[in-house]
């Protein structure tokens, strides 16, 4: 309790743009015994605000507090954040009140909860007995002045088991054997604090479940105890046995609702991620559309800037359609497009694409790309809009449609960049990649 720590606390989680995964520090409590530290993080509650990635500056909500103790490098702790489970201010402020004064209040209930202790071990006393660690055990038999060689902690439950008989040295016993778990580890933490999984795994179903059960809460505390119920009452016998088993149940229903919440929350993390890059694209394209309007030195413009001009309105229209919807789940759908041509072109002969890159966005053409020879292909499923597919479009001197094989979205982005760039694009039914690019072969790019 005396050694010197450094505990710091970070908010964590993955960015709904770029799924990678972020830390940041929301506190330090500075270098200081650990009693210190554990006394001071009764006392402080960490704000949940929304972080920043530093990979690509998206804000977005962190989805777990970890506890880290930096001066030997280990992680103390994870918490999930459960959204679902908020409280109101009132709430949140009794409770802290009631956490505040839980020495008080177990006073109050002291003798009543140790005897209750006592009885349960006494009528489970040899199962009470294999929870016990070597420590507890040997706090018990120095209580009873009990002399002892035992060195494992089965050596040590034989001697309990053999050497402590009447009920009198049972209650003994159990009172010093577990001095430490209930004022230093239930009382010290508090039912805050409590993970009801660790503490099985650590102290024992028994006791555990003893705890959870009896240990003295205040009426706003209730909800805890009742959250905790179902994880340590999975059996029982006799006139609770169907109580007990429906009080399980229900637990379980409410952790998989609760989980059902919390991914719901995330997947709207995605949609204000998407929606932000849709309104940041429908901005860039007003903007290219005032610049073109506006700019008073034309006298009179090129066919290829009213064909531009008269795309980017259709492309805006039908993305303000768009902003209001729901977010589209990626699926196969097939766009019927033509692109605008001057009336001036004409339709050439075959073309050469040598030296040429060409984009072909849809499906999944990566293997038939590696045949060709004649010219560089970069292909892109279309589903999603990632980095690939950002250089995918930076990359290429053509683009390729395959409108049975793309999702709106892909087509839409494709679209704004082959009209600000002036690259030619394509729509192509043909899956087929010789019979592609024997298509574009023939159209013209004028």
């Amino acid at each position: 309790m005396n050694e010197t720590v450094h505990v710091k606390v970070y908010f964590s989680g993955r960015c709904p743009r770029c799924n990678r995964y972020n830390e940041e520090l929301t506190y330090d409590y500075g270098v200081k015994p650990y009693k210190d530290v554990e006394k001071e993080m009764d006392k402080v509650n960490h704000k949940v605000q929304d972080m920043l990635c530093k990979y690509c500056s998206t804000d977005f909500a962190p989805e777990s507090l970890i506890y880290k103790e930096t001066l030997a490098d280990v992680k103390l702790a994870q918490v999930a954040i459960n959204y679902d489970n908020t409280l109101d201010a009132e709430t949140s402020r009794l409770l802290n009140a009631a956490h505040a004064n839980r020495f008080d209040f177990f006073k109050q209930h002291e003798s009543e909860f140790w005897d209750g202790f006592v009885a349960q071990a006494l009528q489970n006393w040899r199962d009470s007995i294999n929870e016990l660690q070597p420590h507890e055990l040997l706090a018990g038999l120095n209580a009873l002045n009990i002399p002892t060689n035992g060195r494992t902690a089965n050596q040590l439950k034989r001697e309990v088991l053999n050497r402590v008989k009447t009920t009198e040295q049972k209650a003994k016993f159990w009172r010093s054997a577990n001095h430490d778990y209930v004022y230093n580890q239930l009382l010290d933490i508090g039912p805050m604090g409590w993970d009801v999984e660790t503490e099985i795994k650590q102290f024992g179903q028994l006791r555990t479940r003893y705890a959870v059960l009896n240990y003295p809460m205040e009426e706003v505390q209730e909800r805890l105890r009742t959250d905790m119920i179902g994880k340590v009452v999975r059996k029982d016998r006799g006139d609770n046995a169907f109580l007990f088993k429906r009080i399980a149940q229900l637990s379980d229903d409410f952790s998989r609702l609760s989980k059902k919440l919390l991914d719901r929350y995330h997947q709207m993390q995605e949609l204000r991620a998407e929606i932000d890059d849709k309104n940041i694209l429908i901005h860039e394209l007003r903007q290219a559309l005032k610049n073109e309007r506006t700019n008073k030195n034309i006298v009179s413009r090129d066919p290829d800037d009213i064909r531009k001009i008269h795309e980017l309105k259709s492309l805006v229209n039908e993305l303000n359609e768009v902003k209001g919807g729901e977010k589209e789940e990626p699926k196969e759908v097939v766009i019927e497009e033509t692109p605008i041509k001057a009336e001036s072109a004409q339709p050439a002969e075959k073309r050469s694409l040598e030296g040429k890159t060409i984009g072909i966005i849809g499906g999944n053409r990566s293997e038939q790309a590696e045949q060709i020879t004649e010219c560089n292909i970069l292909t892109h499923g279309g589903n999603d809009q990632d980095h690939e597919f950002d250089a995918l479009l930076n990359e290429s001197d053509e683009l390729v449609i395959l409108t049975r094989f793309v999702s709106h979205a892909a087509m839409w982005k494709a679209k704004a960049h082959a009209i600000t760039e002036g690259k030619p694009i394509h729509y192509i039914k043909s899956i087929n990649i010789h019979r592609i690019l024997d298509e574009i072969k023939t159209i013209t790019t004028t």
